[in-house]
């Protein structure tokens, strides 16, 4: 072979890896369309564009409340939706991660919607990252009802202080158990960094709590390392009800800490797989318990668990965003799953415990979206081997069904499985867990069962672009066994109901008020309940 034929095989064989390389591009350029940006393109440029809470070059909001409201709220600071970003100038274009970026600034609560798209640029990809703030500074007063138990009070809470994404919470509560002030600060970016800050304090008329949180989370599925330490304590007056009274009084400390690390172990593109180690200290006193009337009541034992713990966590890049499941109008991210989360901790009295037992908790939840009817399974289960035994165990299970969207019949059955609790829990039944027709903490037992069967319907627009109203219909039905304080259901418990649900549009701090009343099967008067949390 002559030296130019030598020359030529060799020319044509190093032509081959660019002739591939121009093909697969070719491909990948033919199968993103007109106007898209194929993945792996590189990003040379990032651009945020922030919407305040109104926009005020619009005829409906250009009057002076709408601006007013503008001028008060400070917007969002570029730097700190930046920081959140899981992609910089120079990595090349992976749709996976934007989207994983709209959930993580959606998860701020006060960042909605929030789209992220890519358009072709000089020299690569150009990612445009649109948010749209919502008000965060609620100052006044609260308050809520579920039948004759009611709550009333006035809070200061601040979600984005001056836009960093800090949160300030200075409330007052008042409920039929105890006066609280609580002071709590959140700081999701902990000096510019992902390290997260908790601090909470809360002075009540029967006792007090503390608590201080330090985490470095896995804030994305690739993030390779996590640590954290979490200090709480906690003394206060804790109760027991029957009939929805209270029933049994008594004291409880309980202390805990627990300083872990985790790490990300190998996994394909769709499953991340983790792996946690920490140790823990848990302990908790009871005193002086007694009846209403002042009888002694047995005090529940007491524990001092001390030791070492190990968890696993499993999480499905599997997420879909919808509109109409909690709210109408508001992005919803649904996770599809399978995910779960399972761990041990294990006290020996080598390491400071009372005696040697094995605390379990575990978490599996899997969702499925056809169309516009979003499913789900929950799963969760809690307790601790020791003596031979299973003590103070509780296994959750909620199903459900809801037609997203502006209209349509939604459902959910929940059961709570107890063995051997405590003497200081209980798993009551009555509106606060979805009895709607009778008062909280009516029905007493050591596990229950309610279902729930809605439907529901959007009746307006958006009200002088602040709120939207939809009306339900509703009928609950649920059952308490081995009760040990008060009494069952005796049988299976219904009611039915209409409401209103108000969706605030344009705020982060209240998503849904419930307005309802629910008529219990067995006579008595009709319930009334005003609330900010969802039911299902």
């Amino acid at each position: 072979m002559t030296e130019v034929a030598r020359g030529l095989r060799a020319a044509n064989v190093q032509c081959v890896p660019m002739i591939l390389a121009i093909a697969l591009m070719a491909a990948a350029a033919a199968t993103a369309g007109p106007g898209e940006v194929p993945p792996g393109t590189p990003i040379v440029a990032i651009t945020v564009i922030r919407a305040d809470i109104f926009d005020t070059s619009e005829p409906g909001t250009s009057a002076w409340p709408y601006r007013w409201a503008d001028h008060l709220h400070v917007l969002t600071r570029e730097r700190f939706i930046r920081s959140l970003l899981l992609f910089k100038v120079g990595d090349p274009l992976d749709p996976a991660l934007l989207a994983e970026t709209e959930r993580l600034l959606r998860s701020t609560g006060f960042l909605s919607p929030v789209t992220i798209t890519a358009r072709p640029a000089p020299g690569g990809a150009e990612v445009v990252v649109r948010t749209h703030d919502q008000w965060t500074t609620e100052v006044g007063l609260s308050f809520g009802a579920f039948g004759k138990r009611k709550h009333a009070g006035g809070s200061l809470t601040e979600e984005n202080f001056l836009g960093w994404g800090k949160e300030l919470d200075v409330e007052y509560d008042s409920t039929s158990e105890r006066t609280t002030t609580t002071f709590e600060y959140k700081d999701s970016l902990l000096l510019g960094s992902r390290w997260q800050l908790k601090l909470l304090h809360k002075n009540a008329s029967d006792g007090k709590s503390d608590g201080f949180h330090l985490e470095y989370p896995f804030f994305a599925l690739a993030t390779p390392r996590s640590a954290a330490v979490d200090w709480q304590s906690v003394a206060l007056t804790e109760y027991l009800y029957a009939d929805g009274n209270k029933a049994v009084s008594g004291s409880a400390r309980t202390r805990s800490f627990l300083l872990w690390g985790g790490l990300r172990l190998s996994g394909d593109a769709v499953t991340t797989n983790r792996l946690t180690l920490g140790v823990f200290y848990d302990r908790a006193e009871f005193s002086q318990w007694q009846w209403s009337d002042g009888r002694p009541y047995p005090t529940p034992a007491g524990h001092d668990m001390r030791g070492v713990q190990v968890g696993w966590d499993h999480e499905a890049d599997h997420w879909e965003v919808v509109r109409g499941f909690r709210a109408w109008q508001r992005q919803e991210d649904v996770a599809l799953g399978p995910n779960w989360t399972v761990s041990a901790g294990f006290s020996l009295p080598v390491f400071g415990g009372d005696r040697t037992r094995i605390k379990l908790d575990g978490v599996f939840n899997v969702g499925m979206l056809r169309g516009k009817q979003y499913s789900w399974l929950n799963l969760a289960a809690s307790g601790r081997v020791e003596n031979g035994g299973v003590g103070n165990a509780v296994t959750h299970v909620d199903f459900g069904t809801a037609r997203t969207g502006p209209i349509g019949w939604r459902g959910r059955l929940a059961l709570d499985l107890g063995h051997n609790l405590d003497g200081d829990r209980q798993l009551t039944l009555g509106a606060d867990a979805g009895l709607r027709g009778w008062n909280p903490d009516t029905f007493d037992g050591t596990s229950r069962v309610v279902t729930n069967l809605e439907w529901r319907h959007v009746l307006t627009g958006e009200v002088l672009h602040l709120g939207i109203i939809g009306g339900v219909v509703f009928a609950d039905a649920g059952k308490t066994w081995n009760p040990r304080v008060g009494p069952s259901t005796d049988g299976v418990r219904k009611d039915a109901g209409v409401g209103l649900l108000i969706e605030s549009t344009r705020a982060s701090l209240v998503r849904v008020i419930r307005i309802e009343v629910a008529f219990p099967d067995r006579g008595g008067k009709p319930l009334y309940l005003v609330s900010g949390d969802s039911l299902f």
